[in-house]
């Protein structure tokens, strides 16, 4: 992607920031940049430079709260997406639209969902202690994130070029491919929001984000992390962040301020076709 258009589209994806701060300050929901947009606030003081997509974390409890206010709070020209809103979208967590423009990645390409410019907005769910829950609770989720892909027609192998590599990415989305032929959508979607949410009630050290690109597991971030939000500038505003985020970059990231290598940048959404 161009780096005017790539600026282009952060341009637009930070209009649609300010509206979710908008709300959420409106109506007291508690929110934090996370994930990649987090680590540009620290490091870049914005976006990324090569960063072509805009994240937000919130507490389950606060994510719902926000989704039923959005639904009617949200400016007339964004779309707020969840799996219960477009039988073609396979995730957990929402997207916020800009109507009226086009951003579509490889392994959506034939989804019949929105495939607007987004941001994404990411619930956290309560981390079992115990190993074997993990575990149970893992393969569970993992398993319903894949039959939703399946469901909808996502082709995660079509990121490879390597025609083998394709092949066995393939292979390993059949047994999904059948599993989602045994249940409904409605069937699936409920099972999976259950899992997700099955330890919410219990104290735990740990919470996760309910992300599509992430493995269940690969995240785990401390409940210290965000029990305290500060204000943090972000382009030309601030917004919310972790008070502890240097412990929760150094989590995912590790050496987080160390710029990757050249070859490791941009376009990891592989967005095969824009318009603004």
């Amino acid at each position: 992607m161009e780096q005017e258009i790539l600026r282009k589209v952060q341009l637009i994806q930070l209009a649609m920031a300010k509206e979710v701060k908008r709300i959420c300050t409106k109506y007291k929901i508690k929110y934090f940049l996370d994930a990649g947009t987090l680590l540009g606030a620290v490091r870049h003081k914005g976006f990324i430079p090569w960063d072509d997509d805009l994240d937000i974390g919130m507490l389950r409890s606060e994510y719902e709260r926000f989704l039923n206010i959005a639904s009617k709070e949200l400016d007339k020209q964004y779309f707020l997406q969840t799996w219960k809103n477009d039988d073609g979208f396979p995730y957990g967590f929402a997207k916020i639209r800009k109507k009226d423009t086009l951003y579509i990645e490889t392994i959506d390409q034939k989804t019949k969902g929105h495939k607007e410019i987004w941001i994404d907005i990411f619930p956290y769910d309560v981390f079992p202690d115990s190993t074997l829950e993990q575990k149970h609770q893992g393969k569970k989720i993992m398993r319903y994130r894949y039959e939703m892909m399946m469901k909808v027609g996502m082709v995660p192998w079509a990121r490879h070029k390597n025609i083998i590599k394709k092949i066995l990415v393939f292979i390993k989305y059949i047994p999904y491919i059948l599993l989602g032929k045994l249940y409904s959508r409605e069937q699936v979607i409920c099972k999976a929001e259950k899992t997700m949410q099955q330890f919410n009630k219990t104290t735990t050290s740990y919470i996760y984000p309910q992300g599509g690109g992430i493995k269940y597991g690969k995240w785990i971030i401390p409940i210290r992390c965000i029990e305290t939000l500060m204000m943090m500038p972000f382009e030309d505003d601030e917004f919310l962040v972790p008070a502890g985020y240097n412990e929760y970059l150094t989590l995912c990231y590790g050496d987080y301020m160390e710029l990757p290598p050249p070859e490791k940048r941009g376009n990891w959404h592989q967005i095969i076709e824009i318009k603004l």
